[in-house]
This record gives C-alpha cells, sequence and structure tokens, in this order.
C-alpha cells in the first residue's frame, strides 16, 4: 500500500475535484451519496479510546463470527508508558450483544498483530507476536496464543515458539484456523537466527498444543505466509520466498498441506510461476481451501495472480486475474480472498493510480470457480466521483450465500461495503464512520458465517484510537 501523507491525500482529492469538473458533475461537498444500510446495524465502540495521538501506528485488527453469531475481535493497543509498550485488545460479542473490552495479551514488552478464529462449536482463538524491549539483554519474540474452550468463560496462554530477535522488518502474522470440531491451527515464520522459518502446531480439542512442526524446506527463507482451515480439519499454508536471500534465483510461492487435523504435512510444493528478481518479487499470498481440501492461491506478482488446485491435485498455470490499470504509475495494496465449501473464490484488493487525472485508490475485485476459471476484474467504487478506497476486505460464507467486499473511503471517511447479489456487485453500504489518521493507516476487519450473519470491524482515529463494529442481519 502507497504510503503519502495526509497532505498529499488532501492534493490529490483537490486534483481530482479540479479535473472531475470539467467532463463529469461531481458535488463540491466530501458528503457521500445516500445508500441504503438496512442490512448493517449502527457502528458501536467496542474498545476504549487507546492509543493517545491518532497519528502513530496503524493500529492492525481482525475479527471472526460464527454461524450463531458468536463474534471475536481483536486489535493492537499502543501506550507510551514506561518507555512505551504494545498489547492486545479483545472483545466477545454473544447473543447480540458486545462484553466489556480486555487485554488479552501480557501488560509489558510489545504484543502486536493479531489474528483471531471462532469455530462452529463455540471456540475461539486470539493469536500475537510479542517481542521483548530492545534493551533487554538477548531481547527474544515469540508466537503467542489465547485460547477459550466452548461453554468455558476462561482464557488460556500460550507460547508456541520463541527466536532471536532480528530478519527482515516486516509485520509478522500467526495466521489461526478452529475446525468443525473445535480443533485450532496456528502457522507462522520466525527468524531463528539465518531465515525465516514456516512453522505451525496443532491443539486438538480437550487436548495440549503438539510441538511445532517445520513446514518449509531447510533452506528456504519463508518471509510471508497465510493459513486456510476447512470445517473438516484440513489445512493448508502457503508462503513466498525472501527477496532478500531468494535474490540470485528469485522468488515463488509454495504451498504445503496437511489431511484432517491429525494429517502429515505434505513436502513444500512450488505453485506460482519463478519471479526474477531483475523484473519483481513474488510476495502477499492468500490461500483459501473449499469443503474437500482443495485451495486457491492468489499472490502479489504480475498484478494479481491466481492459482487453483483440481480435483485430480494438480494445478492450473498462473494467470494474472487483476492488473493494475497503469503499470508504471500503479501501486497495488494489500489483497484478501474468499473461497466457499464449493470452491468459488472472491479476490479483492486497492490499487492506487497516479495518472494525472485519476490520482486516487480503487477497488477491484475479480471471481474464480473450482474449475480455475475467473471473471474479468472490476472496479468497484465509482470512478466518476472522489473515492479514495483502501483496506480492501473479502468476506465469503462457507456456503457461498453471502459475500462481501469492504473497504475504507478515506476521502469521504466512511466504512463502505459491497455485496454480491445475482452475479453483480450492489451499491456500497455505508456501515460506519470515522477513520484512520491518514490512508495507509487505515484497517478493517470483515467475516462471513452464513447469508444471515457477518461483521465488520474498524479503526477510529480522529481523536484517539478506538475500534468499532456493526452487524450484518440477512
Amino acid at each position: 500500500m502507497k504510503k503519502r501523507p495526509i497532505l498529499l491525500v488532501a492534493l490529490a482529492s483537490i486534483l481530482v475535484l479540479a479535473t472531475l469538473s470539467t467532463g463529469t458533475a461531481v458535488a463540491a461537498s466530501k458528503k457521500p451519496p445516500p445508500v441504503s444500510t438496512s442490512s448493517w446495524s449502527s457502528a458501536q465502540a467496542i474498545s476504549g479510546a487507546n492509543q493517545p495521538d491518532p497519528t502513530r501506528g496503524s493500529q492492525l485488527n481482525d475479527v471472526a463470527v460464527n454461524a450463531s453469531g458468536l463474534t471475536i475481535a481483536a486489535w493492537d493497543q499502543y501506550a507510551y508508558t514506561n518507555g512505551g509498550s504494545a498489547t492486545i485488545g479483545a472483545a466477545v460479542q454473544s447473543g447480540g450483544s458486545w462484553g466489556p473490552p480486555f487485554t488479552i495479551s501480557g501488560a509489558t514488552g510489545f504484543s502486536m498483530d493479531p489474528r483471531v478464529a471462532v469455530g462452529t462449536d463455540g471456540t475461539m482463538a486470539v493469536t500475537w507476536i510479542y517481542q521483548d524491549p530492545a534493551t533487554n539483554t538477548n531481547p527474544r519474540q515469540a508466537v503467542q496464543v489465547a485460547v477459550r474452550s466452548a461453554n468455558s468463560t476462561t482464557w488460556t496462554t500460550a507460547t508456541l515458539q520463541t527466536g532471536p530477535m532480528g530478519g527482515v522488518a516486516i509485520t509478522g502474522f500467526a495466521p489461526v484456523g478452529i475446525d468443525a470440531n473445535g480443533n485450532i491451527t496456528v502457522a507462522w515464520n520466525l527468524w531463528d537466527g539465518a531465515r525465516h522459518v514456516v512453522q505451525s502446531a496443532t491443539l486438538l480439542k480437550g487436548g495440549t498444543w503438539s510441538a511445532p512442526v517445520t513446514l518449509s524446506a531447510p533452506s528456504a527463507d519463508g518471509l510471508y505466509l497465510d493459513l486456510s482451515v476447512n470445517a473438516r480439519g484440513d489445512a493448508a499454508v502457503a508462503y513466498t520466498l525472501s527477496a532478500y536471500t531468494s535474490y540470485a534465483t528469485g522468488t515463488y510461492a509454495q504451498v504445503v498441506s496437511r489431511t484432517g487435523p491429525t494429517g502429515t504435512w505434505s513436502t513444500p510444493m512450488t505453485v506460482s510461476e519463478t519471479m526474477p528478481s531483475s523484473v519483481s518479487y513474488i510476495t502477499s499470498p492468500e490461500i483459501g481451501l473449499d469443503g474437500n481440501g482443495l485451495a486457491t492461491v492468489v499472490y502479489l506478482g504480475y498484478g494479481v495472480e491466481g492459482v487453483r488446485q483440481l480435483a485430480d491435485g494438480t494445478w492450473t498455470k498462473p494467470q494474472t486475474v487483476i492488473a493494475a490499470p497503469n503499470p508504471v504509475l500503479s501501486s497495488v495494496g494489500g489483497i484478501d480472498l474468499g473461497v466457499d465449501q464449493n470452491g468459488n473464490s472472491v479476490v479483492a484488493t486497492s490499487i492506487f493510480d497516479a495518472t494525472i487525472g485519476v490520482d486516487r485508490s480503487s477497488v477491484w475485485v475479480a471471481r474464480g470457480t473450482a474449475a480455475g476459471t475467473w471473471t474479468p476484474s472490476q472496479r468497484i467504487t465509482d470512478p466518476t466521483v472522489p473515492v479514495d478506497a483502501y483496506a480492501s476486505r473479502v468476506a465469503v460464507s462457507p456456503d457461498g450465500t453471502l459475500a462481501l467486499v469492504g473497504w475504507i473511503d478515506h476521502y469521504h471517511g466512511t466504512v463502505q461495503v459491497s455485496q454480491l447479489a445475482g452475479g453483480v456487485w450492489g451499491p456500497a453500504a455505508t456501515v460506519g464512520r470515522g477513520t484512520a489518521w491518514s490512508s495507509f493507516q487505515e484497517v478493517l476487519g470483515l467475516d462471513a458465517a452464513s447469508g444471515t450473519v457477518a461483521r465488520a470491524i474498524w479503526k477510529n482515529a480522529k481523536a484517539g484510537t478506538q475500534t468499532m463494529a456493526a452487524n450484518y442481519r440477512g
């Protein structure tokens, strides 16, 4: 995502208005066009007003909901006291009401970048990456997880792996998934002093955490990764190689998979092309499993590319499913993927186009099938008005009856969601207001559990930093 100071965002909006006024009538005010919000509840704050300086930090978040409406949300919390710290805040929604926010991580050091999951049976999990203060002797980092079993009110925290500080300075995550029986799988990549090792651990319902299993090859330096777990406990991890250690040979994406919660992980399989470092890098993979354990993978390469695993176990050839409108002057932001149990998928991304007269970020989507075919990419934000869209997110219910794409319109300060109906993306519904201080700090969480249940959370950072939420009522 292109990091632009807020002043540049304002100047870009002025240029867009000036340009469009010569050809298309555009209202001079920032008030967005009215849209229906009948399927979404009113927004409400689910956290306190945290970080006192809204210009600092991106304050990442995540949300997950099951078909009964049980929801877990988590977010970063930064503080200035005692030399600074970071903790993970969380809140649970049950019976339609959000409980009070609480801190789920430890109170010292730096706990950051939460990921969450909730199972059909009500099991919940929150993961994060912990780092010691840099002033410590031999500071360490760790993958940590908190679990609340079904029908319990108690959270139990565990450290799954530790390693030395170091490696490439990128945001690290530990994605987590829970199957229909309450078995939990976590994956991560952690610096071991020489490379980023991709690993996983599993907590079977009623049991204890397994020892970490290394998924990447001995020589692989896996810098980016994603995890998907389906209802029956199949799991798959996609990761890409570090451009720093693979500069001479080029980068590519690999997939490791497991059948059922107790299955053995496969050896890594390369599913993308190898991109020479003189051209660019393969990065940011997203993976989704269908009900049969077959995977769809998207990643950043020659635009947003996609591959699909077929019923015979083979993979389709990589193809560009979303291309930047101007390859020279465009920046592709983070991508997101949703896959239903039948293998149908939705991928979305925010693309900033610096072409003179455009100078904005738009939301682009494409839909894939279980056969590995893709629709032509489509821009679903209105190109005739000054919408500046970031933090694109996808939510697809397991049964495929609800597909949503959400984003933050930074220009208007609104949270927008479009719903797929009859193969057409509907008009954007405004589900909330109050967004980040700067465009590159926009964050949005979105999840769908059925055709009638979905949740959205986002950050309001106009005065402090507060996490907001809205419920979809289909």
